[in-house]
């Protein structure tokens, strides 16, 4: 049921739903979190921010993982957000996203990264196939004008998981993932404190037998220096390392 609400200063529509359990009206999106983990952010962040919020999303976390730039994330008003003192890298801010959510009221977990790849629709998509049916969700990208550098790694990583697992993974290195709440305690013992914690996440599920649902999604590209955090030659040694431990935790 949609209805508009004065939030922010300016009146957005909002769908709602009423919770069966107690009668109380609640936004439909309040039973899922979204986690968001952040570096430097560029000022297209705010953007994110914004989109979610007027888009019903209110249980928002961001990870600052040791930013030395703070100007766009001291602009950010209303939103909890986590501190690392110091850059310990994605997969440490995904496991203090993840710390934290396992005790607030929510069924489930989106991440997204910080670079506005994903589309709100795309975002909001996936999150209504997760309550009507939850489970593990990955926002699969066409690569349509990314970097061809992007679509060969994400091609021979693809083939190299299904060899080595037995199971066919069209994008290892989406950051648009939906997590049950349940699953949450696991993810945060997976080995990995940089861009290789989501290969050994991948690892868990697929040994663990849980299936993966994938959806394919819009992906948006900005030719844009430093838009992305990741080394290419660092973070592949370490991903391809842990692509080929059979083990996901230590």
């Amino acid at each position: 049921m949609p209805f508009s609400v004065l939030k922010y200063g300016k009146y957005v529509k909002i769908e709602v739903y009423l919770n069966d359990r107690n009668g109380m009206i609640r936004m439909k999106y309040d039973d899922i979190a979204v986690l968001i983990p952040t570096l430097n952010p560029k000022e297209r962040f705010t953007e994110v921010i914004n989109k979610l919020v007027n888009n019903g999303f209110n249980n928002i976390i961001i990870v600052d993982d040791g930013s030395s730039n703070k100007a766009v994330i001291n602009k950010i008003n209303g939103i909890k957000i986590l501190t690392h003192d110091v850059n310990m890298g994605k997969g440490a801010a995904l496991k203090t996203g993840f710390n934290y959510i396992s005790n607030l009221n929510v069924k489930g977990v989106i991440t997204l990264d910080d670079d506005l790849q994903q589309d709100i629709e795309n975002i909001k998509k996936i999150c209504d196939l997760f309550l009507d049916n939850q489970g593990v969700y990955f926002g699969v990208r066409l690569f349509e004008g990314a970097p061809f550098s992007r679509k060969f790694s994400n091609k021979v990583t693809s083939f190299m998981f299904k060899k080595l697992y037995k199971e066919k993974i069209i994008d290892t290195q989406t950051g648009l993932r939906i997590f049950p709440k349940d699953i949450l305690k696991d993810l945060i013992i997976v080995r990995g404190n940089g861009f290789e914690y989501e290969m050994n996440v991948l690892k868990y599920l697929v040994l663990s037998g849980i299936k993966i649902n994938q959806v394919f999604i819009k992906t948006i590209y900005f030719n844009e220096k430093n838009a992305s955090h990741y080394k290419v030659l660092s973070d592949s040694f370490l991903i391809y390392k842990e692509l080929f431990r059979r083990n996901y935790h230590d």
